[in-house]
């Protein structure tokens, strides 16, 4: 268990570790979307829908084989900021859904429900998104929320690209204000190492150990800086917790960013200090066809 305080330190970061909110049924009330458009609607919604507490657990517990088929392309490849930029199947499963929080996990934070209130499709491959995901405390056992404590709303705003079967193939998402209260407590912040490292210690084992010890873990990440909940990309401890939760569906992947060097040779690092001139606009490497041309219907926007 965490100390209270720290609990609240940590609060934003934990709603902040998944994207996505739940689906909701495909609202009919005289509207006639094209059929791509309901097509569209229905693969966003689906995704988010295995967000939700309990409808999390299978993934948290087998990973990428336990997400029904169609949802996203084998080659999906997307950014979600604040967290960072994601290539292939798993790795874009493994943000989008196991990264949602479990009630099991102290403070008992879980999504319960979340309101599409905007999207649009203009093309078959294109659609857009805005969605106030629901955050509160949730009984891992009935799933019900505890109406006595406090609940909290994020914004997710995305834009989807599909491929011809309607399965995501491109995405770009932004959580807005993820700061709230902003915290700066040495001796909270300093506290941190001390809940995670036992946690790392207990996950990363055998070829995946990262430290010697707790204690040696604790040494070790009491020097990183604590970080930002708008900025969990980078050599601090905000990163590591994110990644911490994912070392549960695969510590093999995930235990070297939880480590002393936030990864490991050639290109799996991702608890490291960024240039985010570079690395949040690098839209060509990362999407690969020119600027303005991926969430654009008709596109490219821009002149090559």
């Amino acid at each position: 268990m965490l100390p209270s305080v720290l609990k609240a330190r940590l609060l934003p970061i934990i709603l902040t570790l998944s994207y996505c909110p739940t689906a909701l049924t495909l609202r009919a009330a005289g509207s006639k979307l094209p059929q791509w458009s309901t097509r569209n609607l229905h693969t966003s919604q689906n995704i988010y829908n295995l967000t939700v507490y309990p409808n999390n657990k299978p993934m948290l517990e087998n990973g990428a084989a336990a997400v029904p088929p169609g949802l996203f392309n084998n080659e999906a490849t997307g950014r979600v900021s604040p967290i960072g930029n994601f290539s292939g199947f798993d790795d874009s499963i493994e943000y989008f859904i196991a990264l949602a929080p479990a009630p099991q996990n102290d403070p008992g934070v879980a999504f319960y429900a979340a309101e599409v209130v905007e999207f649009t499709s203009g093309c078959p491959d294109v659609a857009a998104s805005v969605v106030y995901q629901r955050t509160g405390t949730v009984d891992p056992v009935t799933a019900e929320l505890d109406k006595s404590k406090p609940t909290s709303t994020l914004t997710q705003i995305a834009f989807w690209k599909f491929d011809s079967s309607g399965a995501v193939l491109r995405y770009a998402a932004w959580i807005a204000a993820t700061t709230g209260i902003e915290f700066s407590n040495v001796v909270v912040d300093h506290a941190a190492p001390a809940a995670l490292c036992p946690v790392i210690q207990q996950r990363c084992t055998g070829g995946n150990r990262q430290y010697f010890d707790t204690l040696t873990c604790n040494t070790a990440l009491q020097l990183k800086p604590f970080g930002s909940s708008d900025e969990a990309w980078g050599d601090d401890i905000v990163c590591r917790a994110i990644h911490l939760v994912l070392t549960q569906v695969g510590p093999e992947v995930h235990c070297p960013h939880v480590g002393p060097k936030g990864g490991e040779a050639p290109d799996n690092y991702e608890c490291v200090d960024i240039d985010y001139s570079e690395e949040y606009f690098d839209d060509a490497a990362l999407f690969a066809p020119p600027l303005g041309a991926v969430f654009t219907c008709g596109g490219p926007l821009l002149p090559e």
